[in-house]
């Protein structure tokens, strides 16, 4: 019964409170259809030696499951792969294993509140000018790590980037820092642009990416940087970004406070809420300061985004209008949208999210000039 629940609430995600089963279902949709299986065979075992009902009921619960797991896990696999991914359905049965990823050097680029701003460096086999790339986490700009992703930057490591994840200082309910994360990172970069050498990177070929409010920082200041407009906290040259890949970013943080989700509304409003010290209706001059469509310009490098297009925690809409407005001010920008996947598809090791992630962010990078 579990399996052919956890499938229905993945095609009703519209539905309050039910569709949050996505999040937990989608990315382990190769487990449940070989449970679905396993149970229907035994269900169908049962019903030719007794032929009752009830194993009956089971039988066709798990047809029906394994069905519906089958068109969940084609078309998610189908999206990415259109965008050019290469979905290995195998690497999906790896999604309970979450193998830890040390860094292979951190080191300090700020000072803050007295507290110091770390990064995390992973450097590739061969490091020798080799392209750069920036990690910024998520977390609602009130939580996160910079080593949650640690397993994916030593896969781009070990496929030729210098990889580097950045910590900034974290908002909550009585500090509010939305005029000050955007000059951490710029001050992250400076660090980047003048260090990357030492670790083997080439601070000319320089790339950025983000999850979720990591999303909106890696965009709003690979804009920034773009435009002339993005400050350091610490000074030091300007970064030159040459590529954005951003996972299911907060690019309007408006429509991230008024998230009409009955289950996740509140936790967007608060998120947010704390980062600019209250709602779009009160400082409006922040959110706009925040907002990603503010730092489009014809300069801004191209961006691809992913997404789940069942996010119940960041509303999908703004994505769309601001990738509309990004394309019309000539920025190449690319949407990918995966089918019935939530916030953070990607978080499960093996699963399609990550797959996509990886893959399409390599590719992406490879595709402008960004390659190892």
């Amino acid at each position: 019964m579990g399996p052919a629940l956890g499938v229905a609430a993945t095609f009703l995600h519209h539905v309050p409170y039910v569709g949050l089963a996505t999040a937990f279902v989608s990315p382990v949709m190769s487990w449940v259809i070989l449970v679905a299986l396993a149970g229907g065979a035994l269900a169908g075992y049962l019903w030719f030696r007794r032929r009752g009902s009830f194993s009956a009921t089971l039988v066709v619960l798990a047809v029906l499951t394994v069905a519906g797991g089958s068109v969940v896990t084609a078309r998610m696999a189908a999206a990415v792969e259109n965008a050019g991914a290469d979905i290995d359905l195998v690497e999906t049965f790896e999604v309970w294993s979450k193998p830890a990823v040390q860094a292979d050097v951190e080191a300090t680029y700020a000072i803050f509140d007295g507290e110091p701003l770390r990064l995390s460096i992973y450097r590739p086999p061969a490091a020798d000018s080799a392209p750069v790339l920036v990690f910024i986490h998520g977390g609602g700009f009130v939580a996160g790590s910079r080593d949650v992703h640690s397993a994916d930057f030593r896969w781009f490591a070990d496929r030729g980037w210098l990889t580097i994840s950045v910590d900034y200082a974290l908002s909550s309910a009585d500090r509010h820092l939305w005029d000050v994360v955007d000059q951490q990172i710029g001050c992250a970069l400076a660090w980047v642009t003048t260090n990357a050498p030492k670790y083997g990177g080439d601070p000319t070929r320089l790339s950025l990416s983000g999850d979720s409010a990591g999303g909106n920082l890696a965009i709003d200041t690979a804009y920034m940087a773009a435009n002339g407009t993005l400050r350091s906290s610490c000074g030091g040259p300007r970064p030159v970004v040459s590529a954005v890949s951003a996972l299911y970013p907060v690019v309007d943080p408006a429509g991230f406070y008024d998230n009409a989700d009955a289950a996740l509304g509140a936790v967007s409003r608060d998120m947010v809420g704390a980062y600019t010290g209250g709602s779009p209706r009160e400082f409006p001059q922040r959110y706009a300061a925040i907002t990603s469509t503010t730092h489009i310009s014809p300069a801004a490098p191209p961006t691809l985004i992913l997404m789940g297009a069942a996010d119940h925690l960041v509303p999908t809409d703004g994505t769309y209008r601001f990738a509309g407005q990004a394309q019309a001010a000539g920025v190449d920008v690319e949407v990918v949208a995966v089918p019935y996947a939530d916030h953070v598809f990607d978080g499960r090791s093996g699963s399609i999210g990550q797959q996509a992630y990886r893959q399409l962010t390599a590719k992406w990078l490879r595709d402008h000039g960004q390659a190892p």
